[in-house]
């Protein structure tokens, strides 16, 4: 069962470089009472690009946020297979 976000946690979606061609994403949530770290989440797959990166990442804020209205933070598992 996935955790339960407060209405109005904010995400901030980064891209890092971990070497030359390689690229992940790291989500940080926020607390909106708080202001503090709910969580911070790190994608499992390396991506080729940094655009891949944010594509992948920006998908992966919409699961953790609930765009259908779950508001879970349960993500599906990502291939760890390398394009």
């Amino acid at each position: 069962m996935p955790h339960r976000l407060r209405p109005g946690t904010r995400a901030t979606l980064q891209v890092r470089q971990l070497m030359p061609g390689e690229f992940a994403w790291i989500i940080t949530l926020l607390d909106p009472a708080s202001g503090n770290v709910h969580s911070t989440n790190y994608s499992e797959r390396r991506y080729g690009s940094q655009d891949e990166a944010s594509a992948a990442g920006k998908v992966a804020v919409m699961a953790f946020l609930g765009s259908d209205g779950s508001n879970g933070v349960e993500l599906p598992k990502e291939s760890k297979a390398q394009p």
